[in-house]
């Protein structure tokens, strides 16, 4: 191909108003390749001067929405939407241009920034000096740089390059987006894209196959975007990390970073054009599945027949309507990413109606603490390798995704990792299932992000500092310095992550994790706790405790670090009817607060799924466990009734009366924990060991209550109390393989070895 000439670029100030106004004949000239902006929509005016004839290359990066003018032609308009996890775009334009001058004219759009509700709605104690820190980083200036290929024939053509990457046949594969220049009117647009038009061309890079492809699908097409892969790395040899464990990072905020440049050739059969191509950080380098797989999924039928079948007595029959319905919901809600997306699975979405493209990390967990239940029958990993296929170098994993390209997606200008529970969930599966293979593969990458929140979070105190967006309580008026959610799930991965490493072997991994989790729990009760109100309160930088009493007060219990006397307390709370106890226990915001609202409006006093199984879990870790079945119960019975109303099962609910909750939506993922785990968790009282074939059970007494068809690795359990004809109690336990039982009564546990059938009388 033909040396390329550089173009030389002139503007002029911005015009106030339009391209062409009174002002640009006192301007000051501006050369060079960078481009400074004023706040606020406006013009520049310029030129640029090709010495010869032939195809030109504009390279542009832009912080703000950008359209390009050559010749009076609108030739390019590229946005930035808020919620895009990329502060800066970067885009190519190339078309054919004649020698001499050619007016030139660019205009920006506002820059994209979040809404309101964020910075009035959910907090953060970083945030004022995170946006100081992104304005004064992401400036406002555009750099634009261009040369003209002398005698060349090529497509014209608009290039976006996106960090959306793939793993195919070995190789890592880029999205690159193709559009026709196009005429274009109205401001340059913060949201998608306005293109319409086609355009026919090939691209490729030096990486082996080289050649790209195209899978552009519909919508697109119908927008006038071409969607191009092409390979920039093998797996043999891939982008070189950017980070390593735990680094603190060198942005204030996340997003992509370029990793490197190669080559693109961009042609069709007029001719061809050589640019550059910036190659992004490569994700999930450390993830269990890195290539798209299919995986199968069961009928209704299959995955209720795979799936616990519980027995309850009468008083509690009506609630197997709600166990069957959530199967059906869990099943309703497995979504096909394409091959491309850059995930490695279909998996369950977060629900039918409201965040349908959207992947969050802490709803993702939950949900596999219920779905882990039907292992037999699907894949209960889905949506965790989802979760780690999206990991950074350095170990952070970002709280939300979105399916169709596999991007994080932003919506407070600051990292937000979610509550760090995917080892929790690992964890429930591997307590059904047995897999130690498979938590060798998950230990290294839960590990890492563990380290990344534990250099990036922690305070000097020992306790942590979250957001309102990060740790998901977005409304909630929680803000303050360390928070006891962050905190004691800190403490509760450290020692989940230290029995992860005893079963794979890592002794040495796991005692310097039970030290963490001792070092977090003695800081947590030190600087968490509120002598004044006798409860967990985020503590403020002033001194004192947030006069709120938040529902994350109850998460310490749920980490095993609750002294015996703060127990006591803490159930107190939870059955005080001014705060907590109220008709669907236990609202996000306690009902003496004063920004408690009746309807819930999200998390200011709506009564959610995971929130409450964390309470309920930590209440019956703790002894508390008439507690965890009182308030069990009433969770779930409010639930039925809102399902006999409504026939779904929704995000929250109404903590005043059996309604759904005024910001819900419908049949959402994470409620199946209620209807599932924490019926047979801790109403029917089932704990599950695997790895070592034993089953805990903590029956109610006196009460025709069990499971059948309970999968315990490769045993087959069915439990049932029941009365005899005699009047008197017994447990039947039937099993297809040696097991343990041990079963909970009156404060006494008797280990029971069963084989086959056993009957145990002497109750």
């Amino acid at each position: 191909m033909s040396t390329k000439q550089p173009v030389s670029i002139t503007f002029w100030s911005k015009c106030a108003h339009s391209p062409i106004g009174p002002e640009l004949a006192q301007a000051a000239q501006i050369s060079g390749k960078v481009l400074p902006i004023a706040p606020g929509r406006g013009f520049y005016a310029g030129t640029l001067q090709a010495d010869q004839a032939g195809v030109m290359v504009l390279m542009v990066k832009s912080h703000r929405p950008t359209r390009v003018s050559v010749a009076g032609r609108s030739v390019a308009e590229e946005n930035l939407f808020w919620r895009s996890y990329q502060r800066q775009m970067k885009f190519a334009i190339v078309m054919p241009v004649a020698a001499g001058q050619t007016p030139l004219l660019v205009e920006v759009g506002d820059r994209p920034w979040q809404p309101e509700f964020v910075d009035a709605n959910c907090p953060s104690r970083n945030r004022q000096r995170v946006c100081d820190e992104i304005k004064r980083r992401h400036g406002d200036e555009i750099e634009i740089e261009g040369w003209v290929v002398p005698g060349a024939a090529a497509p014209a053509a608009v290039l976006r390059f996106t960090p959306a990457q793939f793993v195919r046949d070995g190789a890592i594969w880029q999205h690159v987006y193709v559009r026709t220049p196009r005429e274009l009117a109205g401001p340059p647009s913060r949201d998608w894209s306005v293109y319409t038009g086609d355009v026919q061309v090939k691209l490729s890079t030096p990486i082996g196959p080289g050649a790209g492809f195209e899978d552009t699908p519909i919508d697109d097409v119908k927008a006038g975007r071409r969607r191009f892969f092409v390979p920039v790395a093998t797996l043999d040899n891939p982008i070189p990390p950017l980070r390593q464990g735990g680094d603190e990072p060198r942005r204030i905020e996340p997003e992509s970073e370029q990793a490197g440049e190669l080559t693109l050739t961009l042609a069709n059969d007029a001719g061809a054009v050589e640019l550059p191509m910036p190659v992004y950080e490569y994700i999930g380098r450390n993830a269990p599945v890195r290539e798209f797989r299919k995986l199968e999924w069961p009928g209704l039928d299959a995955l209720r027949a795979a799936a616990p079948q519980p027995i309850l007595p009468p008083q509690w029959a009506h609630f197997r309507e709600l166990y069957d319905y959530t199967w059906d919901v869990l099943l309703r809600l497995v979504r096909y990413p394409e091959p491309y997306s850059g995930l490695p699975n279909s998996y369950m979405c977060t629900a039918t109606e409201n965040f349908g493209t959207q992947q969050f990390v802490w709803d993702s967990s939950f949900t596999t603490m219920a779905v882990a239940y039907a292992w037999r029958a699907l894949n209960p990993w889905a949506m965790l390798d989802l979760l780690y296929s999206r990991q950074f170098d350095g170990g952070y994993i970002h709280r939300e995704h979105e399916t169709r390209d596999g991007l994080p997606i932003s919506f407070e200008p600051d990292f937000s990792p979610n509550p760090p529970i995917m080892s929790i969930a690992e964890w429930a599966v591997f307590k059904l299932t047995g897999d130690r293979a498979r938590l060798a593969k998950s230990l290294p990458i839960l590990a890492a992000n563990h380290d990344w929140l534990r250099k990036n979070r922690r305070l000097d105190d020992g306790t942590y500092w979250t957001t309102g967006l990060a740790n998901g309580l977005d409304n909630s008026p929680s803000l303050g310095d360390g928070y006891p959610c962050l905190t004691a799930q800190m403490a509760h991965e450290a020692q989940t992550l230290a029995l992860m490493a005893e079963a794979v072997g890592e002794t040495a991994q796991a005692a310097t994790l039970r030290a963490e989790h001792a070092d977090i729990a003695r800081a947590c009760n030190e600087r968490l706790w509120s002598e004044s109100m006798q409860i967990y309160s985020t503590s403020l930088a002033g001194g004192g405790h947030n006069p709120n009493k938040v529902v994350t007060a109850f998460w310490p219990l749920w980490a095993g670090i609750v002294p015996a006397d703060r127990v006591e307390a803490l159930g107190r709370h939870l059955k005080d009817p001014k705060s907590f106890w109220r008709h669907h226990p236990v609202p996000s915001l306690a009902a003496d607060s004063p920004q408690f609202r009746p309807g819930g409006d999200y998390w200011r006093g709506s009564t959610w799924a995971p929130t409450n199984f964390a309470t309920i879990k930590g209440f019956d870790r703790s002894g508390r466990h008439d507690l965890a079945v009182e308030t069990t119960v009433r969770h779930l019975q409010c639930m039925y009734e809102v399902f006999k109303d409504t026939g779904r099962i929704w995000e929250n609910y109404c903590s005043e009366e059996s309604k759904r909750g005024s910001w819900s939506g419908p049949d959402y993922s994470w409620t199946s924990l209620g209807p599932v785990a924490m019926l047979l968790e801790v109403l029917i009282g089932i704990d599950a060991d695997a790895s070592t074939a034993t089953l805990t059970w903590n029956p109610p007494s006196q009460t025709n209550i069990g499971v059948r068809n309970f999968p315990l690795g490769a045993a087959t359990v069915e439990l049932e109390q029941r009365q005899a004809a005699s009047g008197a109690w017994e447990i039947i336990v039937k099993t297809d393989r040696p097991i343990t039982l041990r079963l909970m009564r009156d404060g006494v546990t008797r280990e029971i070895a069963c084989k086959a059938e056993t009957a145990i009388s002497d109750l």
